[in-house]
């Protein structure tokens, strides 16, 4: 190293601190491996963050950081995200250390939807609600299968809907576009029904016959208010929340 880059760096270290400390399971208060932990600036964004991440004990250090006050936060695709209880300020050459954060692990809420007829739905929406709305959603497989997961540990209720039912409003036809990668719902296309019975283009049977999809809510209500709640835990796997469709 040249003298140059060596006082470059002594510079560099004596103008800022480092921050350390631990990542654990709230549950089992075992260390987090590989979770990452930000250092966000409180007068900057948090894009700007400085990055690190544990070791197989869940500890982290971060050196070379800036002097200044930082919000501390902890991600971990298996957990929810957690911000240190308060923010902390490095100073030049004076380290921070025991920094705790314990992370509590989301919940997951699986099942199957099938039609009216018994058989396994693709492309239905499932929604999970709690008082305060909506707060996920998932689009089954071509088994029917479907899996909300990342949620909060609590109460939801759930519920399943098709895609947007097909209608005429005043001279156009009206129907469902798949939704984009990640959009929430679908969208809806528009054609004159002039231009379609000229030409012979589909129409969906089921504007002709009137009948409407509504949005059933576990186990088997269209009214949301006699849903039965499902209640997602910490680490669990809840299964078995199948719904099924009906026709009006």
């Amino acid at each position: 190293m040249s003298l140059l880059l060596w006082m470059l760096a002594l510079v560099t270290a004596q103008a800022s601190g480092s921050v350390s400390g631990q990542v654990t399971d709230a549950s089992t208060k075992t260390g987090i491996v590989e979770a990452r932990v930000l250092l966000a600036r409180t007068d900057g964004p948090l894009g700007e963050s400085i990055v690190g991440r544990t070791d197989e004990q869940g500890r982290f250090t971060i050196a070379n950081v800036p002097a200044g006050t930082y919000r501390v936060f902890a991600i971990d695709a298996d957990y929810l995200r957690k911000e240190h209880a308060n923010p902390v300020v490095v100073s030049a050459g004076k380290p921070v250390t025991n920094i705790a954060i314990a992370m509590t692990r989301t919940a997951v809420i699986a099942g199957r939807v099938l039609s009216e007829l018994g058989d396994p739905a693709p492309n239905v929406f499932v929604r999970a609600w709690t008082q305060m709305g909506q707060v996920a959603e998932a689009k089954t497989n071509d088994l029917g299968e479907y899996r909300l997961f990342g949620l909060e540990p609590g109460t939801y209720t759930i519920g399943a809907e098709r895609y947007m039912a097909p209608r005429i409003e005043g001279t156009n036809y009206l129907g469902p576009t798949p939704p984009c990668p990640d959009c929430q719902g679908e969208g809806e296309f528009r054609q004159p029904v002039v231009g379609l019975l000229k030409t012979g283009g589909y129409v969906d049977p089921r504007v002709i016959l009137g009948r409407t999809y509504p949005m059933v809510y576990f186990p088997a209500a269209t009214d949301r208010a006699a849903a039965t709640p499902v209640n997602a835990r910490s680490g669990v796997v809840t299964s078995g929340i199948d719904l099924r469709l009906v026709v009006k």
